[in-house]
């Protein structure tokens, strides 16, 4: 397993965006293009340097985090949002969360600070 020590990361449960997005539910309320989107404030998330999309255990998508704000209103006034660019050649892609944490039960989002 591919590991950067002074990554900070963010595992992100990508399950309902990714099955619309598999399937073109276009119309579908969870349908993304880009998987990763905003995510509510919670610890942890200003220092970390990379978000990951995760699909049943396993990391799809790389997010290299290049700025963050506050959304200012709106339906997700309040929220934190990432804005970065995709890392399709991340050695995170594939990565199996089963061999970090200990229980993926109810897992939406999960720190790591390496």
């Amino acid at each position: 397993m591919f590991i950067n020590f002074i990554d900070k990361l963010i595992f992100v449960n990508m399950k309902n965006p990714y099955e619309a997005k598999l399937n073109d539910y276009r119309n579908n309320l969870f349908f993304r293009s880009s998987l990763i989107y905003v995510l509510a404030n919670q610890g942890g998330k200003d220092v970390a340097t990379h978000i990951l999309g995760c699909y049943k255990g396993k990391v799809i998508e790389v997010i290299d985090i290049k700025n963050r704000y506050i959304e200012p209103s709106g339906e997700y006034a309040g929220r934190k949002v990432f804005e970065g660019a995709e890392l399709s050649d991340s050695p995170y892609i594939g990565m199996d969360l089963h061999e970090i944490f200990d229980s993926l039960r109810k897992f939406r989002v999960k720190y790591w600070n390496i």
